[in-house]
């Protein structure tokens, strides 16, 4: 998805941009400081080149691969004219690109139109050095009606410091105006962050906006009953390889691919029936999942498959992941021999 030659293509940037590359050696350094400033939600931050490259160079492409990946299991726009995607807050373009590069891996060949906004004009104009000439893709300043509306990394900042409930409905209030086919969120897979974004989502399911992803079902989010709880997906997806050694200099992870995401849509759309919402629990004998979604009564229940039951039409079970959708034939809380299980996103 995002291959080596992104690398050059990002270098090509920075340097037309008066920037550090990608091999200088304080890049890790950088990456750190910015990865803190957003872990402790220091807001607004400040952008000094050091911080720009850092974002350039790491938070740029694995942003756009959360995007991406974030787009795996929704409705695919319909209709033959160009695809027209709003990235609001879009900063140097990491949405916009992991809009395309999504759509792009799922087959969908039809031009797109971008039209990138931010409260700052200097990121959008390195965003348009990162975006233009890509094949198919045009910048544009204005839509008239954007098919997907993107927000990534935004939320986390809007209303920063006001209290959690009148945020939480602030929020609502903001992606339930958006006339668009599609509202992608993406945020931090950090608790509170998750936390408040599931919340949204209680809102406007109550005020009757479809939700396509990654709920199964329209009943409140089980996720909140307990503090401890929070959803999001942990993909088995890596950052590309040569920026395992930034990561792992900085202290950050390379393996997987974790964030919350929200997607709402005009009208609903077929959902899996349930999606893992917690590490996988593999024991000796035995592998369990909890999943949401409705069975027996409740919408969070432990599934669980015996080894001894493992087959062939059982055997997506074993790689279910995180933020992984599925549908059970029949729908038990123990997986059979003879249990159909499909992996549906």
């Amino acid at each position: 998805m995002i291959d080596a030659i992104w690398r050059d293509r990002l270098d090509a940037v920075a340097l037309a941009s008066g920037l550090a590359t990608s091999d200088h050696p304080r890049l890790a350094t950088w990456v750190r400081d910015l990865s803190d400033q957003y872990n402790r939600a220091a807001f607004p931050v400040r952008w000094t080149p050091e911080r720009i490259a850092a974002r350039l160079h790491f938070f740029l492409p694995r942003d756009a691969m959360k995007v991406a990946t974030a787009l795996r299991d929704v409705p695919l726009p319909a209709g033959d004219g160009p695809v027209e995607v709003h990235d609001v807050g879009a900063g140097i373009g990491a949405s916009a690109l992991g809009v395309v590069l999504g759509l792009r891996a799922r087959g969908l060949s039809r031009p797109m139109r971008l039209q990138l906004s931010d409260t700052h004009a200097a990121p959008l104009d390195l965003a348009g050095r990162v975006l233009r000439g890509l094949p198919g893709v045009e910048l544009d300043t204005k839509l008239s009606r954007p098919e997907i509306v993107v927000y990534s990394n935004v939320l986390a900042e809007v209303d920063h410091g006001r209290p959690e409930p009148a945020r939480i409905e602030a929020h609502a209030r903001m992606l339930r105006a958006q006339a668009a086919g599609l509202v992608l969120v993406v945020e931090p897979a950090l608790r509170d962050c998750a936390r408040r974004l599931q919340a949204v989502r209680d809102r406007l399911v109550a005020a009757g906006v479809p939700v396509l992803a990654p709920c199964t079902h329209d009943a409140p989010c089980p996720m909140l009953r307990r503090d401890t709880d929070w959803c999001h997906d942990d993909l088995p997806v890596d950052l590309p390889p040569w920026l395992h050694p930034v990561a792992r200099a900085a202290g950050l992870r390379w393996q997987g691919l974790t964030y919350a995401r929200l997607v709402l849509g005009e009208a609903p759309a077929p959902r899996p029936a349930f999606r893992v919402v917690a590490p996988p629990r593999d024991s000796r004998g035995r592998k369990e999942r909890l999943l949401c979604g409705s069975l027996d009564g409740d919408v969070l229940t432990w599934v669980d498959r015996l080894d001894k039951h493992a087959s062939q039409q059982n055997g997506a079970w074993d790689d279910l992941a995180r933020g992984d959708g599925l549908d059970l034939s029949p729908a038990e809380r123990r997986v059979g021999r003879e249990t159909v299980v499909t992996r549906t996103g």
